[in-house]
């Protein structure tokens, strides 16, 4: 377990640099402008034919635009129209075949509109094709799906079609939400939160299963009251960005994280409940600000924290309990604990954050923060998997000099992290990366678990799945102890046996 006299203390909502450029939407319009140029480039002495003799050929013969919210709008989808023909082809038309009261908006070479007329593509070039669409509320719960079509017809010959598809969904719009009074939030829609939700002292915002927060860009949940995130197995409370298209084909928008900010305890923040929730593609997760008594600060249950810029779970002077969640993924770190009293039971901790190597441990826990003692009463994990990248994602960090509590342990858990001789007594039952792991006269690096407990681990889709390995050595590594009436069902709902079960929030069936 690496060690220190001073703990880094990282701010809640730093900032890590994100791997796939932010400038490649520029780079991209770059290209695009100078491939437009270029395609306009050409000779007065063209000569186009039309009927049988002119082809074409297109990027794409469907168009489809994941749930687009009602009234928000799309991103844009391009395609290209290739000419395969010896010399010039005259389009007669271009056209949406609704007319453009579908709701889809067609950009062709420059030029807005949903008929075009007498479009000219010279020998061996191409033109742009860009596709936005904006759906009109429908009065549904459920998504509707949407077509077009856009019709290219050659000046006396084939008229070509390239679909348009789009599934549109009714949302709840919220804006400036100021929770002064105990309100229960819930709808069959997702609600899209255009600024932040504020429950103020004195308030409980609670949240109903199955309610999908959809947070803009920035928006974040500031809880100075408190708040109660009862989902269930089959419906979780999800909370992510607003975004629902793609930056690239592959790879969604709710896959990135900094989607939205996350989710802020404040100091008189008490008594605070999640439960099957789904927070994920934040700038952080949950970040719980010092505390003013000692009441219970939050209990998490069964939730997930996922792919965030900064912490993912950050705990400072709080009284916690944390049983069966998954906390992966988070540029700053995924659990860092600065005083105070936590219980992690059956939990999965995973530093496999993509977006940048300088990226925090997957466990840091310290008494002390700005050279200021803060008692770390007891910090304990049970049944846990904690693991990452690094050689050792275990960080704790002491005030030098100092009397302040730094009370911590480990059972049964699988660990990736080195330990001393003067560690063992606080690490009982555990596994470490090998088991040759605790011959403390070697200095040879040991391979860190990384990836290999892990069901799914697809660093290009950047696609995860934490459930455990079918040759997981977390498998039947717990004890039974272990498994409270809170844990007795793991995050899918599998019943947890009453000996040997599974390290981490995920029971193999």
């Amino acid at each position: 377990m690496k060690s220190n006299t001073h703990c880094r203390y990282i701010d809640s909502q730093s900032s890590v640099c994100l791997g796939i450029s932010r400038f490649s939407h520029a780079i991209a319009l770059a290209i695009l402008v100078i491939a437009c140029c270029m395609s306009s480039a050409c000779s007065d002495d063209e000569e186009f034919i039309g009927g049988n003799d002119a082809s074409l050929r297109f990027s794409a013969d469907t168009i489809s635009f994941d749930t687009v919210f009602t009234d928000v709008g799309s991103a844009t989808q391009i395609f290209k129209i290739y000419n395969t023909s010896s010399k010039g082809v005259r389009l007669a038309s271009v056209k949406l075949a609704t007319g453009g009261s579908s709701g889809f908006r067609i950009n062709l070479d420059g030029q807005h509109g949903t008929q075009f007329s007498d479009v000219e593509i010279y020998h061996g070039d191409s033109l742009f094709c860009f596709v936005e669409v904006t759906v009109d509320p429908h009065d549904s719960d459920s998504p509707i799906l949407i077509t077009d079509s856009l019709l290219f017809n050659i000046d006396g010959g084939k008229t070509y079609k390239v679909m348009l598809q789009a599934w549109g969904q009714d949302v709840v719009v919220i804006s400036d939400s100021l929770i002064t009074t105990d309100t229960t939030l819930t709808s069959p829609r997702p609600i899209v939160i255009m600024d932040s939700i504020v429950v103020a002292p004195d308030a409980t915002l609670t949240v109903a299963q199955g309610t999908i927060l959809c947070f803009h860009k920035g928006a974040e949940l500031a809880v100075h009251g408190r708040i109660i995130c009862e989902g269930t197995t089959e419906k979780p409370i999800i909370m992510r960005g607003d975004r629902t298209d793609k930056l690239f084909p592959y790879l969604p928008y709710d896959r990135l994280d900094a989607q939205w900010g996350g989710v802020t305890l404040y100091p008189e923040s008490f008594g605070n409940i999640f439960s099957h929730c789904d927070i994920h593609s934040g700038s952080y997760g949950i970040v719980a600000h010092e505390s003013t008594t000692d009441d219970m600060k939050c209990e998490i249950t069964n939730s997930i924290i996922h792919n965030v810029v900064g912490h993912g779970l950050f705990l400072h002077g709080a009284w916690a309990d944390i049983t069966g969640c998954q906390i992966t993924n988070a540029g700053a770190g995924c659990v860092t604990v600065i005083g105070g009293e936590t219980l992690f039971t059956h939990c999965t901790i995973a530093q496999l954050y993509p977006w940048s190597a300088d990226r925090g441990p997957a466990l840091q826990f310290s008494n002390v923060a700005d050279n200021t003692e803060y008692p770390l009463r007891q910090i304990e994990f049970r049944n846990c998997i904690i693991t990452g990248y690094s050689n050792d994602e275990v960080y704790g960090s002491r005030m030098q000099d100092s009397d302040a509590d730094f009370n911590y342990m480990f059972r049964n858990c699988l660990v990736n992290t080195k330990i001393t001789e003067a560690d063992e007594p606080y690490f009982i039952d555990c596994k470490f990366d090998v088991e040759d792991k605790k011959k403390k006269d070697s200095d040879d690096e040991q391979p860190p678990l990384r990836e290999a407990n892990f069901r799914l681990v697809d660093t290009y889709n950047y696609d995860y799945d934490f459930a455990l390995d079918s040759l997981s050595v977390a498998r039947q590594m717990g004890n039974g102890a272990y498994v409270t009436p809170a844990a007795q069902y793991d995050l899918r709902g599998i019943l947890r046996p009453s000996d040997s079960p599974d390290a981490g929030c995920y029971q193999s069936e």
